[in-house]
């Protein structure tokens, strides 16, 4: 009785074009479908019902309409997650090979989810992204949602983060419950501010509760058709139980010589430059990240653009080091200054 009351529901709001009734109406069969321990039927729906969505609604609508009620901070009313749809595949990043490889296993192992799970076994759902600023953590998490064809769940930190005692873990545990409505990739940048060392002297007994829920959270989740991507600057502040609760952690180091090469070449494709030598360039630029080198090619394209013309040459790019160079120098100096005006704070 219970599944013919369901359907009626699901098709009274069909015929009516209620979309957020027909949503409640076909996440209710689902639920039904998964408590019969019909989880293929229950997975292929969700898939279905996330894929098809999207592709209608497209960008003329908010995230609000298209997915189940987006969860917000009780104190600010914030949302505390970003939905988005990002049209993006493998060609849009250049990795290294075991990257690649790495990253590549995940995208099949979640793709067979069903083949995996009637041997009784999961794919791998948890992934840590370590490495330096500007080495391709984001966007690479935003191209594995663009290859499953999942929705990228952005999570917030600065809408996380409450005031109210404990209000914290409260919206860690909306997210996590939100996950739970669907199959998406979730994505944590800046992981190290919520999954610091308990250990750490400077860390106040909030941070260490924040982080014991977060465990816990992790450890419950058992959301096998949902990817957690999380993603950090600085590994070294991570709590050491953080670690064992990935399947997979992807270290994204400066790139080499032939990445850099590659990266010139990818970011330079739009425009000819036939007398410039690229591996010149890529033997220079080896402290640079891909963002470094994507902002060098980019700028000097657009100067060529403002210049009426259609050719790049040596010196349009060597203009554009230069400035990234000066840049560089400006940002470091800035750095050092703030880390030593901090250093004389706790030596005061």
């Amino acid at each position: 009785m219970a599944r013919g009351e369901t359907l009626r529901r699901l098709f009274n709001s069909f015929s009516k074009d209620d979309r957020k009734e027909f949503r409640a109406a076909a996440t209710q069969l689902i639920q039904e479908e998964k408590q019969k321990n019909h989880l293929l039927l229950a997975h292929d729906l969700e898939r279905i019902m996330q894929k098809t969505t999207s592709q209608q609604f497209g960008s003329n609508h908010s995230p609000w309409e298209i997915y189940p009620e987006i969860p917000t901070d009780k104190e600010t009313g914030l949302p505390l997650i970003d939905v988005l749809m990002p049209p993006l595949s493998w060609d849009r990043i250049i990795l290294s090979d075991k990257n690649q490889k790495i990253l590549e296993k995940i995208v099949i192992e979640n793709r067979k989810f069903e083949l995996l799970q009637s041997h009784n076994l999961t794919p791998a759902s948890k992934i840590l992204f370590c490495g330096s600023p500007g080495c391709g953590k984001t966007i690479t998490a935003k191209v594995l949602a663009g290859v499953l064809e999942r929705p990228l769940v952005y999570v917030n930190l600065s809408a996380i983060f409450s005031s109210f005692l404990g209000e914290t873990a409260v919206n860690l545990t909306k997210i996590f419950d939100y996950v739970k409505t669907g199959e998406w990739v979730v994505f944590f940048d800046e992981f190290d501010a919520i999954a610091k060392d308990r250990n750490s002297n400077n860390e106040h007994g909030e941070i260490k509760r924040l982080v014991n829920s977060l465990l816990q959270l992790i450890d419950n989740s058992n959301c096998y058709q949902t990817l957690f991507i999380a993603a950090t600057n600085y590994e070294s502040l991570l709590d050491k139980a953080i670690w064992r609760r990935f399947d997979e952690i992807v270290f994204f180091d400066k790139p080499n010589y032939n990445l850099r090469l590659s990266l010139l070449r990818k970011n330079l494709s739009s425009i000819k430059h036939p007398s410039i030598d690229l591996n010149k360039f890529a033997s220079r630029l080896k402290d640079t990240t891909g963002a470094d080198i994507e902002r060098i090619c980019l700028d000097a394209i657009k100067s060529v653009i403002l210049k009426g013309e259609d050719v790049l040459t040596s010196e349009d790019l060597e203009i554009s080091v230069k400035h990234h160079s000066e840049r560089m120098r400006i940002i470091k100096k800035r750095i050092n200054f703030d880390e030593q005006s901090l250093e004389n704070i706790r030596n005061e």
